[in-house]
């Protein structure tokens, strides 16, 4: 199998739609890309140099709390924290020229000209996806690699869900979650949130209608099925959608706790989730 170079990227990025001056919210499975030798490296400045100087390359670099149970303080977020979220954000993280928001939960890690404006302010006080605004008012793109189907959607459903009400209402306990934060100070104080991000396994849901408004731009990045939107025309379209219908985006899984008993409009199916989940545990295991 080729080894992909940075130059072969760039011209894939370009060819999905990516220029220069663009604003990136990227999620990525850098596995399913290819073979590169320093992988994650390779990719961020592939990247960084078909947006260029006046470019900026967002990612989410979000960390896990605490269900019901306490947190540990020994696991609190400090900027330093590893990310859940993958290679791509982690690899931000370690860079020097890179930003990193506050949020206990969902920070997110920027860099290029408007890093520092699209995470500055975004902490413990704020909404979960706040920075997503600021790339729409920045008029950027959101693109997925290789994760089209494995984690599916843009994080923009997830700000339209917030600005909807959905992510503050329809979740059953929220505060349920929480972790342990250090603050400018060094003091650990406990977070818990506020809002919650709805399932998103079935935000393929909306890819069709990305299609059917002409904005989905679809093209390989190395040997990854990618796909790319306006991050603006996206946010608007799942607004119209969820806006009709609340339950749009609940999936099909059986076993999702968020779609089966997580959220009040589905929390009569909570008790069929338990026994399922009991079922898998000690029947099938």
């Amino acid at each position: 199998m080729k080894k992909l170079l940075e130059e072969d990227l760039i011209s894939d990025f370009s060819n999905i739609g990516i220029s220069h001056g663009d604003t990136i919210l990227v999620r990525a499975s850098l596995g399913a890309v290819g073979r590169m030798e320093k992988k994650a490296e390779t990719f961020i400045n592939a990247l960084l140099k078909t947006i260029g100087t006046d470019g900026t390359l967002i990612s989410l670099a979000f960390t896990s709390g605490s269900f019901f149970r306490k947190p540990k303080k020994d696991d609190a977020f400090h900027l330093g924290k590893r990310s859940y979220a993958g290679a791509l954000p982690n690899a931000m993280l370690n860079r020097d020229d890179s930003f990193r928001s506050k949020h206990p939960m969902c920070s997110f890690v920027a860099i290029g000209k408007n890093a520092e404006e699209i995470i500055s302010g975004h902490n413990e006080s704020s909404s979960s996806y706040e920075p997503v605004r600021k790339v729409l008012d920045l008029d950027g793109k959101c693109i997925l690699v290789g994760c089209v189907g494995s984690s599916p959607g843009f994080t923009t459903t997830h700000l339209a869900e917030y600005d909807l009400g959905h992510s503050t209402k329809l979740p059953v306990f929220p505060w349920l979650y929480s972790t342990y934060y250090i603050d400018d100070s060094g003091k650990h104080k406990i977070f818990r949130r506020d809002d919650l991000g709805l399932c998103s396994n079935s935000f393929n849901k909306f890819y069709s209608i990305y299609v059917q408004n002409e904005i989905l731009k679809a093209n390989y990045i190395g040997n990854a099925y990618s796909v790319l939107v306006p991050a603006q025309k996206a946010y608007e379209l799942e607004n119209i959608e969820l806006s009709k219908n609340k339950k749009f985006n609940v999936c099909k899984s059986k076993l999702c706790f968020m779609c089966n008993g997580g959220r009040w409009d589905r929390a009569y199916l909570l008790p069929l989730f338990v026994c399922r989940r009991l079922m898998k545990k000690y029947l099938y295991s």
